[in-house]
């Protein structure tokens, strides 16, 4: 019997791990744009190190990632590290390695203190994101349960200003509670010894020595969803015709309707509404490092996140970190990269005025995170669409859970299995 043809755009983790989940019993295609695999998990290489373009790291509950480093790269040796968290603001670092930490954090009044600190005691013990309702904003479920002083200095600028760039009042506050719920600022932290990229290697062998096809470099031209073809050109600017069975799409939402034709004018409305906000990361390497805290964040800063990769995975030689802006980078795309590694490390040199630094690169990302407000839910794509054979994947779907790599390969491998169910495999 002939295997039905799937082809896959990006091949991202959701994209990969849809690829590997269908194969051996479809003929599948992923067709990517760039060069590399891996989305914005991707590496570049530098003096025979591969470094992470964007910061990434691992938690302990990301059991789906955890499996696929055993099964397919083979690395079962994770460095686990308690990580620290600190603010930095008004040229202050403050210190939140642990409930103690508050009583120094005079940014805040004494009440506020209390108040943030029964906030997190009710976040770990109490909290239940399932029973948000989704139409709730973030700032009046702030205002509740952690007051006006904490939710105006402190989430306002780490979810509204830095993260999404768009009122508190509009931001969902049930994605809110999940990622506060994941722990996602505290606790342990892991990162594979031998580099991330071998995780997605491994799933780009394992694709291909299955039989499947991998193609990069492609400048997508369109997909036709009546006749179930993709026109595409590749890096030598020759088209090519590609017929397909079944379509898994994992690329951003408005890059999707730019090239499609076909989809119902109403469904391509309601998903046209997604918004994402982009991400523009410096990568530097430092003589030593800026501080023991792992994850920075900065208040009322160009810059807004740093990120001390090296307390993780110290196998470079000098200290690796990336210093980001989600919120407000798009004026920061277009800015050439000695600009914008002036701007981002002058923030960083305000709180660490010692930072020696000897190399540093840029990278941009126009649709980083769809913009997670409160109402996203009645506007995301889910995995099946009202066109027969045809699914999305990825971060645009996994609402309301954190944007991860874990959630993007369960993503990935929640596709497969429905389309496995359908045809009865």
């Amino acid at each position: 019997m002939e295997k039905k043809k799937v082809v896959i755009l990006g091949a991202g983790p959701a994209g990969l791990c849809a690829g590997h989940a269908l194969l051996p019993d479809y003929e599948v295609t992923l067709l990517e744009k760039s060069s590399h695999v891996a989305g914005l998990a991707s590496c570049f290489r530098y003096k025979g190190k591969t470094i992470p373009k964007y910061y990434h790291h691992i938690f302990q509950h990301d059991i789906i990632t955890r499996r696929y480093f055993d099964e397919l790269a083979k690395v079962k040796a994770m460095r686990w590290e308690r990580i620290k968290v600190g603010i930095c603001v008004d040229k202050k670092t403050y210190s939140f390695a642990d409930p103690l930490s508050l009583v120094t954090f005079d940014y805040l009044s004494l009440w506020g203190r209390v108040r943030y600190g029964l906030f997190g005691a009710y976040v770990l013990f109490f909290m239940n994101p399932v029973r948000i309702e989704d139409h709730l904003d973030a700032e009046t479920w702030l205002l509740k349960h952690a007051g006006s002083e904490v939710t105006k200095k402190i989430f306002y600028h780490l979810y509204s200003r830095n993260k999404f760039n768009i009122p508190l009042n509009q931001i969902s506050a049930k994605q809110f509670a999940y990622r506060l719920k994941a722990k996602e600022a505290i606790g342990i932290f892991g990162f594979p010894k031998k580099g991330l990229h071998t995780l997605f290697e491994g799933l780009e062998n394992h694709i291909i020595k299955k039989g499947g096809k991998v193609k990069k470099r492609i400048a997508l031209q369109k997909v036709d969803l009546k006749r179930k073809e993709i026109i595409y050109q590749n890096e030598k600017k020759q088209q090519f015709v590609l017929s397909y069975d079944i379509l898994i799409n994992t690329i951003p939402v408005p890059e999707f309707l730019k090239i499609q034709e076909g989809l119902p004018e109403a469904y391509a409305k309601k998903i046209g509404k997604v918004r994402y906000c982009p991400v523009v990361s410096v990568v530097f390497a430092s003589e030593n490092y800026l501080s023991k805290h792992y994850w920075l964040n900065l208040l009322n800063e160009r810059a807004q996140i740093i990120m001390q990769h090296s307390l993780l995975n110290d196998d470079f030689g000098h200290k690796i970190s990336w210093v980001s802006r989600y919120g407000g980078s798009e004026e920061d795309i277009d800015l050439p990269d000695k600009e914008i590694i002036k701007a981002y490390l002058k923030d960083v040199k305000k709180f660490f005025p010692k930072t020696k630094v000897y190399w540093a690169r840029v990278f941009k990302e126009k649709y980083a995170e769809p913009i997670y407000d409160k109402t996203y839910s009645k506007k995301k794509p889910n995995h099946e669409t009202p066109i027969k054979d045809f699914y999305f994947a990825g971060i645009a779907v996994t609402y309301p859970k954190i944007r991860n790599i874990n959630t993007a390969l369960e993503s990935g491998e929640m596709v497969a299995t429905i389309i496995k169910k359908k045809d009865g495999l």
